[in-house]
C-alpha cells in the first residue's frame, strides 16, 4: 500500500490521536491540507481548532471497531442510537448517528471527504443524523472530529461539531480481510476487500464490504429477563387476559367477569393485579440484537489533470437490511372502533360468539342471576395477543410481530480543485454532491374495525355476508355470522395453549379454540411505507493570499458559495395506512367530540389502527443558498487569528441566518500553545416539519407505570431557525520527558442553544403535571388535577376528567406541540495526556482521553404561556422526557499500547460515570423522591403455586453505577497475513442497571457481555 504524505499529515498535529505523531513529525515534511473546520489549506499545526484525528492504524489498534463501537467509544459523544432497541424506534437498529456534546445527532454534521451527507429518511424527519454505518470503513485513511461549532464553514446542523470521514487519496494493491465475533450467539461476520490501482496521474480505489449480525434473544441475558418485583418497566397492564363487563342490549353494565384467576394468570408468567389486570412481560418476545446485513460498495477516482489541477470522483452505495425487528405479539389498544374515546370498552363480543359460553362458565358469570340479561361483553382494556404469543408471526419461535427495515443509500461527488484559475495563484474547489436515501419500514398493527367484525362472526378475507342495515357501522346480519367463509375471533383465554417462549402451559386452553392464521393475517395490516430523500449540493470556493503581509506572514483568504436542494417524498400505497380511511370504520367521518354527529372519530383523523398512526404521503422541497468567507491573519510568528462569516437563506419560508466565528492560536514557546474560538451557529427546520401538521404517535408514560399510550404532536406555525453560541479555550503542551515524549492538552468548551427546534414540552412532562395528586389507594396511579392549565391536552377514557376519581390509569393520549422550545446550555473539559517511550526492546505508549461535563441544563419549558418545568439540571441523570437520554459527568478511555517488531498489544480501560433516574431521584437533594414510588404500581408480585405476595421497593436502576470495563487487542503483522484478536469486556460485566424495558441503557451501554473476536487480513 502506498499513500501520499498528505494522508499522513494530520498524524503530526498536536491534536491528533495516534502516538506515532511525535516521531513522524520529525521525519516527514508538512504538506498543506484542508483541515476540518477551515476553508484554507495550511499545515495542521496552523489550526486553531480542537480536532481529534483517528488514523486507520489507530482504529486497527482498537480492534477495528464497527461504526457503533467507534462512536460509543468517543468521550465527546453523548447518547448514541444503533443498538437494536425496539423502544427507541425499531427502524433505528443499526442506525449509528454521532451525537457530539450530547446535544442530539441532528446537531452533529457528518461529512465524507469534506462533503455533506444526508441523514436516513427517518432521522431526517425526526431531526436525526447521518447513519455512519453506511460509510466505506475499509477505505478510511482517517477520521477527523472537530469538537467545535462549524456553521460558518459548513452551514446548518454543525452546532455540536463535525465528523469528517476521509478516504485514502492514493492506494495501490489488494487488501482482503475477514473477522468473526461471538458473544453467545451465532456470531457476527465481517468480510471486505480494498483494491487500488494506478501509480501515475490517476488512482482508482474500489472497496466492498459485508457485515452480518446474528440474533441475540432477550432471554439470553439475565438483566433483560428480570421479575416484576425487580424491574417493572416491561410489564404491561394491557393484555389479552382481560376483565369483561357484561351489558344488556341497552348498554347497562351488569358486573365484571374475569378471564383469569390469580393462579391461571401466574401459570403463564403473568402478575395478577386485580380482576381486570393480569400484567404480562413483553420482553421475552423481543431481541437484544437482530439479524441484520450491511453492504457497502465504494468507488473513488483521483486524477491529476495538470501539475496543479485535480479531478476527484467518489460513489458510495450502502444497504442495511433488518428482516425482522421483533416486537410484542400485538400492540395494545389505545383507540378503537367504539364511539367511546380512549382505550377502554373499545370492543364488544356478542353472546352468540361460540367461544362466549365456555368463558361465561369458566369465569362463573354463567351462574350469575344476571347472566340471562347479557347481550354483549366488553373488555375494560384489551390486546389481541400477549401472553400466548402470536402464532401467525411465529417465525423462528419468537412469536412477536416483526418490523422489516430496508435502507439504501447512494452518495456521489464529482469535483475539481487546483490553482490555475484566471492564470493567477488563486486556489479553487468546485464540486457537485448528490445524496439519495431510500428507506422501507413496516410495523404491523391491528385494524380495529376488522377485529370487531371478526368478534361478530364476520371475519376473514372471503367473508361476503350481506349487510342488512347500512346505516350502522359493520355487518348487520346475525344469521350469517360464522357461516360460509365468515370466521369468528376467539378473544378469550381458551384460544392459546401457553406462553410459547417460556414454555408455560395455559390452564384455560381449550384445544380446537385457536384463532386461524388466515383470520389473524386479515386483522393485521403490514403498514409498510417507503420514504425517499434526495439532495444535490454545489460548492464553489476560491482561496489565495491577499497580497498583504503581517509579521507572521501573508494574509490568506477564502470565499465561496453553496447551493443545495433537498427533496423528501413518501410512497404509501396501502389505502389503510396512507390516510385514505381517516377513521376506524370505512365511511366514518371525523367530528369534534362535542358535535352531535360525533361517532367516535376525532378531527385529527386517527385512522383505523388500534395503536399506530397513519402516514399520509407528502412531497416536500427545500432550497438553500449561502455565501461565506474566511480570513487567516498571521499576526505574529507565534500568533495566528482566523475570522469567518456566513449568510444562509432557506426557502420556502423566507428563513435566513447570519453567523460568524473568530479563533486564534498562540504559541509563546516551542512547547506550549494556546487556542480558542468563539462563534454563532444555527439550524433551520428540516423537511417533514410542516406548520399546522398533526402527528399521532405513542409514548411510554412514567405516570402510567410505563405503559405505552398515544402522544399527539401539533407543529406550530411560527417556526424559525434555532441559534447557538459556541466557544472553546484550550492549551497544549508538548515536550521531551526523560527518554520519551509527553503531550498534554485541555480544552474548556461551552455550547448554548436558543429557540431549539423540538417539542415545546414532552408528553411525559404534560402527563406528570396533570396527574400530580397522590392517591395511596390507587395502586400507584396518581389522581388527575382537573383544574390543571394543561388538562385540555389530555384525552381521557370516557372523555371526561372527574376530580378525585380520574387517575393516570384513565387516559389514552397526550397532545403536545413542536416548535421553538427550550434551549440547552452545556460546558465542560476535554483532557488528553499522552506519554510515549522506548521500553522492553519496543515502544510503549500511555494515553488518557477524558471528557468532564461540568454543566448540562435546559431553559424553562413554557407551554400555553405557563411554565411547565423551570430550568432543569440534567447533568448526571437519565432523563425520560421522550426516550431515555443519559448525561454522565465523566467519560474516559485509558490505553496502554506496546509494539515490538510485528506485534502490537493494546490494553484499554473504559469508564462512564453513572447516572441517576430522574423519575425517582430528587435533583435538589440527590435522594429518593418517595420510596413508595419504587414499589411496583399494583402492589403485587407473582409468587409460587398460584399465590401472590405483597411487593417491596425495588431500587433497580434508580441510582446509577459507574461503568468500568477492560479490553485487550492484539495485532500480529506476519509476512503471510495480519492476524488480529480481541477480548472486549474481559470480566464479562453486565451493563449498568437501568429501569428500562430491556434492563439497560442501549444509548450508553451494550448487551453483549464478554466478546471474542478474531480477524485476518492480507495485502497483495
Amino acid at each position: 500500500m502506498k499513500l501520499k504524505p498528505v494522508n499522513k499529515a494530520l498524524l503530526y498535529t498536536f491534536l491528533a490521536i495516534p502516538a506515532a505523531a511525535s516521531a513522524a513529525q520529525n521525519q516527514q515534511p508538512m504538506e498543506e491540507v484542508v483541515v476540518t473546520g477551515s476553508l484554507i489549506k495550511g499545515t495542521p499545526l496552523d489550526t486553531a481548532l480542537p480536532v481529534e484525528v483517528y488514523s486507520s492504524a489507530e482504529l486497527d489498534e482498537l480492534g477495528g471497531p464497527t461504526a457503533l463501537e467507534f462512536v460509543k467509544s468517543l468521550t465527546v459523544s453523548g447518547a448514541t442510537t444503533g443498538e437494536n432497541y425496539y423502544f427507541s424506534g425499531a427502524s433505528l437498529g443499526g442506525d449509528v448517528g454521532v451525537n457530539l456534546r450530547g446535544l442530539g445527532a441532528d446537531k452533529t454534521l457528518t461529512l465524507l471527504n469534506g462533503r455533506r451527507l444526508i441523514g436516513n429518511t427517518t432521522s431526517t424527519v425526526a431531526g436525526g443524523g447521518v447513519n455512519t454505518a453506511m460509510l466505506p470503513s475499509m477505505a478510511f485513511a482517517r477520521v477527523e472530529i472537530l469538537k467545535d461549532g462549524a456553521a460558518v464553514t459548513y452551514g446548518a446542523d454543525a452546532t455540536g461539531g463535525v465528523v469528517n470521514f476521509i478516504t485514502y487519496e492514493n492506494f495501490t494493491g489488494l487488501k482482503l480481510q475477514s473477522s468473526y465475533k461471538n458473544y453467545g450467539n451465532d456470531g457476527d461476520w465481517n468480510v471486505g476487500g480494498l483494491w487500488g490501482f494506478g501509480e501515475g496521474a490517476t488512482n482508482v480505489i474500489v472497496s466492498a464490504e459485508w457485515e452480518h449480525r446474528s440474533e441475540l434473544d432477550s432471554t439470553e441475558r439475565d438483566f433483560a429477563s428480570l421479575p416484576y418485583s425487580v424491574n417493572p418497566a416491561p410489564w404491561s397492564t394491557l393484555t389479552n387476559l382481560a376483565g369483561w363487563v357484561p351489558q344488556t342490549a341497552g348498554g347497562t353494565p351488569l358486573g365484571l367477569a374475569s378471564d383469569f384467576t390469580p393462579a391461571s394468570c401466574e401459570a403463564v408468567g403473568g402478575v395478577y393485579s386485580n380482576g381486570y389486570t393480569c400484567r404480562y412481560d413483553y420482553v421475552p418476545y423481543y431481541n437484544l440484537v437482530e439479524d441484520s446485513d450491511t453492504y457497502r460498495l465504494f468507488l473513488q477516482v483521483n486524477s491529476d489533470i495538470t501539475d496543479t489541477d485535480k479531478f476527484h470522483m467518489e460513489l458510495n452505495f450502502a444497504r442495511l437490511h433488518v428482516p425482522h425487528a421483533l416486537g410484542s405479539p400485538a400492540q395494545p389498544v389505545i383507540r378503537g372502533p367504539a364511539v367511546a374515546q380512549g382505550a377502554t370498552y373499545q370492543f364488544s363480543v356478542p353472546v352468540t360468539n361460540p367461544y362466549y359460553a365456555e368463558f361465561a362458565s369458566r369465569s362463573g358469570w354463567a351462574a350469575n342471576p344476571l347472566a340471562g340479561l347479557t347481550s354483549v361483553v366488553k373488555p375494560i382494556t384489551y390486546r389481541a395477543f400477549a401472553h400466548g404469543g402470536n402464532p401467525y408471526y411465529a417465525e423462528g419461535g419468537n412469536f412477536g410481530v416483526p418490523t422489516e427495515v430496508d435502507k439504501r443509500y447512494i452518495h456521489f461527488v464529482a469535483g475539481f480543485d487546483g490553482t490555475t484559475l484566471f492564470n493567477q495563484p488563486v486556489g479553487y474547489d468546485v464540486a457537485l454532491t448528490v445524496n439519495h436515501s431510500t428507506e422501507y419500514v413496516d410495523a404491523p398493527d391491528v385494524i380495529g374495525y376488522r377485529l370487531q367484525e371478526a368478534l361478530n362472526g364476520f371475519g376473514g378475507p372471503d367473508c361476503n355476508a350481506t349487510d342488512m342495515d347500512t346505516t350502522q357501522f359493520g355487518t348487520q346480519n346475525p344469521g350469517a355470522a360464522g357461516t360460509g367463509n365468515c370466521m369468528w375471533w376467539n378473544p378469550f383465554a381458551s384460544a392459546w395453549a401457553g406462553q410459547p417462549v417460556l414454555g408455560l402451559s395455559n390452564p384455560s386452553y381449550v384445544p380446537g379454540s385457536e384463532i386461524p392464521n388466515e383470520l389473524i393475517a386479515w386483522v393485521f395490516d403490514k403498514r409498510g411505507s417507503e420514504t425517499i430523500a434526495w439532495n444535490a449540493t454545489i460548492d464553489a470556493v476560491l482561496s489565495g493570499n491577499l497580497g498583504v503581509s503581517l509579521p507572521g506572514g501573508d494574509i490568506a483568504w477564502a470565499a465561496g458559495t453553496q447551493w443545495r436542494t433537498t427533496k423528501l417524498r413518501d410512497n404509501v400505497p396501502d389505502p389503510l395506512y396512507n390516510g385514505s380511511q381517516p377513521c376506524a370504520w370505512p365511511g366514518q367521518d371525523p367530528a369534534d367530540p362535542t358535535d352531535p354527529t360525533f361517532t367516535g372519530c376525532t378531527p385529527d383523523r386517527p385512522g383505523p389502527f388500534v395503536f399506530f398512526d397513519t402516514n399520509p404521503p407528502t412531497a416536500e422541497k427545500q432550497n438553500q443558498q449561502s455565501y461565506f468567507a474566511q480570513v487567516d491573519l498571521p499576526v505574529l510568528d507565534s500568533l495566528y487569528v482566523i475570522l469567518a462569516g456566513r449568510y444562509e437563506k432557506f426557502s420556502p419560508g423566507d428563513l435566513d441566518a447570519t453567523v460568524y466565528k473568530a479563533s486564534f492560536k498562540w504559541a509563546p514557546t516551542d512547547s506550549l500553545t494556546f487556542r480558542g474560538s468563539y462563534g454563532t451557529n444555527y439550524q433551520a427546520p428540516g423537511l417533514g416539519i410542516t406548520p399546522g401538521e398533526i402527528t399521532n404517535g405513542v409514548n411510554s408514560y412514567t405516570v402510567a407505570a410505563g405503559n405505552w399510550r398515544g402522544a399527539q404532536t401539533i407543529t406550530e406555525n411560527s417556526i424559525k431557525p434555532e441559534t447557538a453560541k459556541v466557544y472553546n479555550l484550550g492549551a497544549v503542551f508538548q515536550s521531551e520527558l526523560g527518554d520519551g515524549d509527553v503531550l498534554a492538552s485541555v480544552d474548556y468548551w461551552s455550547v448554548k442553544t436558543q429557540d431549539e427546534l423540538g417539542l415545546l414540552a414532552s408528553a411525559n412532562d404534560i402527563a406528570n403535571a396533570v396527574f400530580s395528586i397522590n392517591n395511596p389507594a390507587s395502586g400507584g396511579f396518581k389522581f388527575a388535577d382537573c383544574s390543571s392549565p394543561f388538562i385540555s391536552r389530555v384525552t381521557f377514557n370516557g372523555g371526561a376528567c372527574v376530580q378525585g376519581t380520574t387517575t393516570a390509569d384513565d387516559f389514552s393520549n397526550i397532545t403536545t406541540a413542536y416548535g421553538n422550545g427550550p434551549g440547552q446550555t452545556t460546558n465542560g473539559l476535554d483532557i488528553r495526556l499522552e506519554y510515549g517511550m522506548a521500553a522492553f526492546e519496543g515502544e510503549m505508549r500511555f494515553t488518557l482521553q477524558a471528557t468532564n461535563i461540568l454543566k448540562y441544563e435546559t431553559t424553562p419549558t413554557i407551554l400555553d404561556g405557563v411554565t411547565l418545568i423551570p430550568t432543569d439540571d440534567k447533568l448526571g441523570y437519565l432523563g425520560f422526557a421522550t426516550i431515555a437520554q443519559a448525561h454522565p459527568e465523566w467519560r474516559s478511555n485509558f490505553d496502554i499500547n506496546y509494539s515490538r517488531d510485528v506485534h502490537n498489544v493494546r490494553f484499554r480501560v473504559n469508564f462512564v460515570s453513572g447516572v441517576d433516574d430522574d423519575r425517582y431521584v430528587d435533583k435538589a437533594t440527590g435522594q429518593l423522591k418517595s420510596e413508595s414510588a419504587l414499589i411496583p404500581p399494583t402492589g403485587y408480585v407473582a409468587g409460587t403455586n398460584g399465590t401472590t405476595l405483597i411487593s417491596t421497593p425495588s431500587y433497580y436502576g434508580v441510582f446509577g453505577k459507574n461503568w468500568l470495563s477492560f479490553d485487550v487487542h492484539y495485532i500480529g503483522a506476519f509476512e503471510f497475513a495480519t492476524i488480529t484478536a480481541s477480548i472486549v469486556n474481559i470480566t464479562d460485566k453486565d451493563p449498568p442497571a437501568s429501569r428500562q424495558e430491556l434492563g439497560y441503557d442501549p444509548r450508553i451501554g451494550n448487551p453483549y457481555g464478554r466478546t471474542f473476536e478474531i480477524g485476518i487480513s492480507k495485502e497483495f
